[in-house]
């Protein structure tokens, strides 16, 4: 059987980690989130990608399910002192991967190949996939101004503290030119089953069906009578992990596993929701 998940970070990261102690890993093939990738010190940080790599590999330190487990810190802690970059933390294993990636690219190579180099050096175990090879960047606009999406998450904390920063609109820069590479489209293709993991649908899942040709390709696979399933993010009016139920609320939803089945209803043919929720 072979599985396809659409997913972010933390959430769908989560279902992945579980998914692989269920079934043979390598069935499982994962196409991530792109609109958190962001450039830093002339590097090409992709974080949910890294993170769903990482875990591919088991590398992820899932203790905070980012970063790659006991890594160190002795390069951010020097920048640090010469205040260049204060707020986005980079573990050293981890900058050489960001280092590879930035080189590759320069060199012309896609980021879906460079993903497929850099799994298949570190031996992941399944198929980690980037939505797109083109740059896509999730804007938020606040009452702090436009903020890409990693100072909203990351330099304002608002993954601490989700009420701090009010939300009145998301944009997806790049996405009309953004579309699917074509090892995202042949997976869902070939897929016997297509799971949208618990991510967060804004900031996550929608950026993925956004890219050009995903969303048909799905709804193709649910007229054919494949088994589109959607686990809600949402349980007793909050996110498992993360600001998904904040946002909800600033953008006209209520925070319900029913707006998340509302959301998603031309492509889903189920939707797994917490037994507090029926």
């Amino acid at each position: 059987m072979n599985i396809v998940l659409l997913t972010g970070g933390q959430g769908g990261l989560k279902l992945f980690e579980g998914l692989r102690e269920l079934i043979d890993p390598e069935t499982i093939t994962v196409v991530v989130n792109t609109a958190d990738n962001i450039w830093l010190l002339d590097l090409y940080i992709a974080p949910d990608v890294d993170s769903a790599t990482y875990l591919a590999c088991g590398l992820l330190d899932t203790g905070r399910y980012w970063g790659i487990i006991n890594d160190t810190f002795n390069t951010y802690s020097m920048i640090r002192r010469f205040n260049v970059l204060d707020w986005f933390v980079l573990g050293d294993r981890d900058l050489a991967i960001h280092i590879v990636r930035t080189h590759m690219l320069r060199q012309g190579f896609r980021l879906t190949e460079i993903t497929r180099y850099i799994s298949n050096v570190l031996k992941a175990k399944g198929v980690i996939l980037p939505m797109s090879d083109e740059h896509v960047e999730t804007h938020i606009y606040t009452d702090l101004g436009d903020l890409h999406i990693q100072e909203y998450l990351v330099k304002y904390a608002a993954k601490q503290n989700p009420e701090k920063v009010k939300v009145f609109k998301i944009e997806y820069r790049g996405i009309g030119e953004a579309k699917a590479p074509p090892e995202v489209l042949n997976a869902i293709t070939n897929a016997d089953i297509i799971v949208i993991g618990p991510s967060n649908p804004f900031l996550s899942i929608n950026p993925i069906l956004s890219t050009r040709g995903v969303r048909e390709c799905i709804r193709k696979k649910r007229e054919a009578g494949v088994p589109i399933v959607a686990v809600s993010p949402i349980r007793n009016g909050r996110a498992f992990t993360g600001v998904a139920h904040v946002l909800l609320k600033y953008l006209g939803y209520e925070p319900t596993a029913y707006s998340i089945a509302e959301m998603y209803s031309d492509i889903i043919s189920d939707i797994v929701i917490d037994s507090s929720d029926e």
